[in-house]
C-alpha cells in the first residue's frame, strides 16, 4: 500500500474514532491561540496523547469536526516511514475531507520526531496556511531545544506533560475538594480522605495508568525497560550497554542527593569499565533528553561555580524510582523531596539549591529574583533533624534577604518566628493542594 492509501486509511479511522474516557489534565487554552506551533512534550507514558484528546473534546464543542486532523506518527502501519508522509498529509486530508478554510484548522501529530525533517515541515505548512494550528507532541525534550527554536524562527510555544500531579490524582478520582474546603483542608473532616489519597500516590507515583492497574510496580518496571531500550540505547546507539545501565543506576541511586560525574566515574571504574568523562556527561544529557532524570544546580553568582559544583538528581516520577530502586519504607523523605521539586519545576520556576556553610533543598527564582526558600524532609521530631533543617533554611532566608521560608513534612504543621524570620512548616499534601 502506497503513503497515500496508508494516510488516507488512518485519517478516516480517525475521524470515525471515539474518544476513550479522559482524565482531565491541567492546561492553558490560550496556548491554542495564534500561530505558533504547539510543542507537547513529556517522557513515555505521561499522557501526551490523552492531553491531545481532551484538547481535541473541547475544539469539537466550537469548531468543525473537518477542521480538527489527528495523525500518530507512532501508528506501526507507517512504519518504515518513506519520508514522504508529512507533505502528503494536508493534501490527502483535503482529497477525502472538507474543512472549513476560513476557519482555524488544527493538526495534531503525535511523536512526530519518528518523522525525518519535521521541523522544516512544520514550519512551510504553518507558513504556507495562516489557519493552520499546528500541535506537535514527543517523548524527547529536543522539541522544546534551542536548535528548533532556532530553526523554526520564534514560530513555537512548548507545554510540558508531567505524570499527575496531586491535585490532577485527586480530580482522577473525582475526590478532589470544593473551593469552599481548601482553606479549611487541615481541619476538616476531608482531611482523613485526603490523606489517605496522599499515601496511595505517595505509594504509587502519578503515572496515569497506575491508577487502574492491578498491579503498579510492575507496570512501572515496564515503563522504565521500555525508556531504557527504545528511548535511550535505540534512539542514541548505545553500544556499551552495560556501562550505561550501571550508570543509569548510580544516578537514579542518588535521586534527591549530591551527584557528581567524577565520582561516579570512580565508582563505574571500580566496576572495571573504561570510558571517557565526555562519554557520561552524554549519558546525563539523555536520560535529561528524554525527561527520565533533571539536574538541579547550586545557585551561585558565578557561573563558573554552579557549573563546578555537584548537581542534585531528580526522578521524572518517585513511584518510578521506588519500583525500580528504592525501598519505600526506609526512602519516604526522598521521595518527599522528588515530589515537591516536580510541583515547582511544573510551574515553571527556575529550582537551584543552596550550600555554603549549610544546605537548602530548594531556592526558587522568579525573573532572576530569589522569591522562596524550601526544605522537605519527612519529619522535624527528631531534634538533630529540626536543627539541621531550620539552620540551613535560615542561612538561605538571610542569603538572599527572605522573609519567610517553608519546611514541608509528611504531616506535620507549626509556623514560628526565628529572629525577624518566619519559618511555616506544612504537610506536602497540604501545600500541593493550596499553593
Amino acid at each position: 500500500m502506497d503513503t497515500k492509501e496508508k494516510l488516507k486509511k488512518i485519517l478516516t479511522e480517525w475521524h470515525e474514532f471515539k474518544l476513550p474516557k479522559i482524565y482531565q489534565r491541567d492546561f492553558t487554552p490560550s496556548l491554542l491561540e495564534g500561530n505558533e506551533i504547539l510543542s507537547i512534550v513529556g517522557a513515555r507514558r505521561t499522557g501526551k496523547t490523552y492531553l491531545c484528546y481532551q484538547i481535541i473534546e473541547e475544539l469539537k464543542k466550537t469548531c468543525p469536526a473537518d477542521n480538527v486532523i489527528y495523525i500518530n506518527f507512532e501508528d506501526e502501519r507507517l512504519s518504515p516511514l518513506r519520508g514522504d508522509e508529512l507533505t502528503l498529509l494536508w493534501e490527502v486530508y483535503l482529497e477525502i475531507f472538507a474543512p472549513d478554510l476560513d476557519k482555524k484548522v488544527y493538526i495534531f501529530a503525535d511523536e512526530i520526531h519518528n518523522a525525518d525533517n519535521w521541523s522544516k515541515w512544520a514550519r512551510r505548512i504553518t507558513e504556507q496556511n495562516k489557519n493552520i494550528k499546528l500541535i506537535v507532541t514527543g517523548s524527547s525534550s529536543k522539541l522544546l531545544s534551542r536548535e528548533i527554536a532556532t530553526e523554526l524562527r520564534g514560530r513555537t510555544l512548548g507545554f510540558t506533560v508531567y505524570p499527575f500531579s496531586f491535585q490532577e490524582y485527586l480530580k482522577a478520582q473525582n475526590v478532589y475538594p470544593a473551593p469552599n474546603e481548601l482553606k479549611r483542608l487541615f481541619y476538616g473532616n476531608k482531611r482523613i480522605l485526603l490523606k489517605k489519597q496522599f499515601n496511595a500516590y505517595l505509594k504509587n507515583g502519578g503515572f496515569p495508568a497506575t491508577l487502574r492497574s492491578s498491579n503498579s510496580t510492575e507496570l512501572l518496571k515496564e515503563y522504565y525497560r521500555v525508556m531504557f531500550y527504545r528511548d535511550l540505547i535505540e534512539r542514541y546507539k548505545i553500544k556499551n550497554i552495560k556501562l550505561f545501565e550501571d550508570y543509569l543506576t548510580l544516578v537514579i541511586d542518588q535521586t534527591a542527593s549530591l551527584f557528581s560525574i567524577s565520582s561516579t566515574a570512580k565508582k563505574l571504574e571500580d566496576f572495571g569499565h573504561s570510558f571517557s568523562k565526555n562519554t557520561l556527561s552524554n549519558f546525563s544529557r539523555y536520560a535529561q533528553e528524554i525527561f527520565l532524570i533533571f539536574e538541579v544546580k547550586k545557585y551561585a553568582y558565578k557561573i563558573k561555580e554552579q557549573l563546578r559544583s555537584p548537581k542534585k538528581i531528580y526522578a521524572i516520577d518517585h513511584g518510578l524510582i521506588k519500583a525500580v530502586r528504592f525501598s519505600f519504607a526506609q526512602d519516604t523523605g526522598r521521595f518527599l523531596e522528588n515530589i515537591a521539586f516536580i510541583a515547582l519545576e511544573r510551574k515553571g520556576y527556575a529550582v537551584y539549591y543552596h550550600k555554603e556553610g549549610k544546605e537548602c533543598d530548594f531556592i526558587v527564582s522568579d525573573n532572576h529574583k530569589i522569591i522562596r526558600a524550601f526544605q522537605v524532609t519527612k519529619s522535624l521530631s527528631d531534634a538533630k533533624t529540626k536543627k539541621r533543617e531550620i539552620d540551613g533554611l535560615i542561612e538561605a532566608m538571610e542569603k538572599y534577604n527572605l522573609k519567610e521560608g517553608t519546611i514541608l513534612t509528611e504531616d506535620e504543621k507549626d509556623s514560628f518566628k526565628f529572629g525577624n524570620k518566619t519559618i511555616n512548616v506544612l504537610p506536602l499534601w497540604h501545600w500541593l493542594l493550596t499553593t
